[in-house]
């Protein structure tokens, strides 16, 4: 009496549903949580017929023919262990594990064990879909168009097909947010995007690359004639005017065109000679668009000569580092700051990193340009240390290129040893993409990082899937919100800001809020517990010597007004 007392109990204290039927399908335990998730009434499990809490359970099943399939071969195969998903039709997904019950090494019946993972779900889902579309406009974005481009390769290999890539954009686009505001250069993007989904075939797929670029890829065609009705139907859409805020906005677009396999069998050669074609068509005379021709060579020297421009930056220290501030939201504190790459070009004057670090990366350069903002930010640390400056972290931005190197390790080590630098005064920051593309490759380094004392931030967190089990096995510290969903103020971003604060809070990581440019923006922050924040609302990056002032003249450069219960923005012009 007193060992079924405490199996009962123990079954009672799991968080799992439990159920437990022996050979002749009678049920001989469960515990209540498996009653109340499957909302069985009392009176069917106690007569203990398996039987009758089945029918009552298909009743509630979304696939009840799939849930009879699988008792049948599990019970046709009392050895074999089963784990899968049931969705309820409630919209509630179970996960299910069933073993076989044994007394020595008799099988005596089966344990079924169920475990609610709607939630886990429907935040997974959620953070796939704006991992692989536009947060504006809902098409696919650039990561879910390269494996579009990819698979239809395939397919027009095996049935030897060609395939179209046209890339566009809108002339004119900035002359729209110049003179309407963004908001209405949002508009006029989700519209071009509503009239081009509506007349595109169902096998082409509409992308968005980001501002005002767009993708169509035309798969399935016989031959490069097939392409020029499409197009040319595609284009109409601008024949007629836009309107927005009572204002009818006249717009069109140039289109480059390039083909497989004539042009390349790579997303990446299709796209970037589709660039090409596009920049081309934009000099007119080609009805909107043009097909790419070997002789559209311009677009490739200029990045020839950027290279080559990249390389001497290097030689002539032509790079700087720039400081934005972050700060604690519960007390108002500087905390940090992340340290941002320029490059001073002789002639082009201030670049920033999105124009030439994916071709440092490309060409190996993101190398020695990476050692030497590691370097310099460990100096800078050391520096304000000497001059008794309030204690903060500055953030780096490490490229997946650098954690390959067999040295970074002993980078990092060097770094702190030769500055006689605290650890926690230093932030590593990893994109989401690079890091989750490479997660168990990563882990050993991490963990060393990690172990010794330096914060690991995922950056641009919402931009790429993350698995979630990799999520909770890197030893990681923060997850950094990307400013694309704390600048969406739609009920759409907003809900993805939510997901990743909620899913930070039960892995308990902390929460940055990047690129904050409003008091709504901070004040979302605020009410959903975000702990910190950087952005324009408080600083624009500032040089070496501004930041020192900017810790110099006032420790606490918020002041969080309770009565208000916002936070005021430090005035530099005024000292605080």
């Amino acid at each position: 009496m007193i060992s079924l007392s405490l199996l009962q109990a123990t079954l009672e204290s799991t968080a799992d549903g439990i159920l437990v039927v022996n050979t002749e399908g009678s049920i001989t335990s469960y515990n209540q949580k498996f009653r109340k998730m499957w909302k069985i009434p009392n009176n069917i499990l106690a007569n203990k017929e398996d039987e009758k809490a089945v029918s009552y359970v298909l009743k509630n099943l979304k696939n009840p023919k799939l849930f009879i399939e699988g008792l049948k071969i599990l019970y046709s195969n009392p050895k074999s262990d089963c784990f899968d998903e049931i969705e309820l039709k409630d919209g509630r997904i179970f996960e299910r594990y069933s073993i076989p019950q044994k007394m020595g090494r008799k099988i005596i019946g089966r344990v079924f064990s169920f475990r609610d993972v709607t939630e886990r779900k429907s935040m997974e889902q959620q953070l796939l879909y704006q991992a692989t579309h536009d947060s504006l406009t809902g098409l696919p974005n650039r990561s879910l168009l390269y494996d579009r481009i990819t698979e239809n390769i395939k397919a027009a290999k095996r049935h030897h097909f060609m395939m179209a890539i046209a890339l566009f954009d809108l002339n004119r686009f900035k002359g729209v947010n110049d003179s309407l505001g963004h908001d209405a250069g949002d508009m006029l993007l989700q519209m071009v995007a509503k009239r081009m989904s509506d007349i595109i075939r169902e096998t082409d797929t509409l992308a968005r690359l980001g501002g005002d670029e767009f993708v169509l890829v035309i798969p399935d065609l016989a031959s490069q004639n097939e392409v020029i009705p499409i197009i040319e139907r595609c284009l109409s859409i601008f024949n007629q005017p836009f309107t927005i805020h009572q204002h009818k906005i006249s717009t069109s677009a140039s289109m480059g065109i390039s083909m497989f396999p004539e042009h390349g069998n790579t997303a990446q050669t299709l796209l970037k000679y589709a660039d090409s074609a596009m920049y081309y068509a934009k000099s007119g005379g080609h009805k909107g668009y043009q097909f790419y021709g070997s002789y559209m060579t311009h677009k490739a020297m200029e990045e020839l000569a950027l290279e080559n421009d990249l390389y001497r930056a290097i030689q002539h220290d032509q790079f700087s580092l720039f400081y934005q501030p972050i700060f604690d939201l519960k007390s108002g504190f500087l905390r940090g700051a992340e340290a941002l790459l320029r490059w001073i070009h002789p002639a082009k004057g201030i670049i920033t990193p999105d124009k030439f670090i994916p071709l440092a990366e490309e060409t190996g350069l993101i190398l020695p340009i990476g050692s030497w903002v590691l370097k310099t930010v460990g100096s800078q640390i050391k520096e304000w240390q000497n001059l008794g400056l309030p204690s903060i972290f500055i953030a780096v931005n490490v490229s997946v290129w650098q954690l390959k190197e067999a040295n970074f390790v002993d980078e990092i080590e060097e770094i702190i040893s030769s500055h006689q630098i605290d650890p926690s005064s230093l932030e590593i920051e990893i994109t989401e993409t690079g890091l989750m593309s490479n997660a168990e490759l990563f882990l050993n380094i991490l963990e060393w990082l990690r172990n010794k004392g330096l914060s690991l931030v995922i950056d641009d967190f919402g931009t790429g899937y993350s698995n979630l089990n990799y999520l909770n096995m890197l030893p990681v510290n923060k997850l950094k919100i990307d400013q694309s969903f704390i600048q969406d103020e739609s009920k759409k971003g907003r809900n993805i800001a939510l997901s990743i604060l909620a899913l930070a809070k039960k892995l308990k990581l902390k929460v940055v809020g990047e690129g904050v440019e409003t008091e709504a923006q901070l004040q979302f922050l605020l009410k959903n517990q975000c702990d910190e924040a950087q952005g324009y609302y408080f600083s624009k990056p500032i040089d070496r010597i501004a930041f020192m002032t900017y810790m110099k003249e006032n420790r606490i450069l918020t002041d969080i007004c309770s009565h208000h219960n916002k936070i005021i923005p430090y005035d530099m012009k005024k000292g605080g």
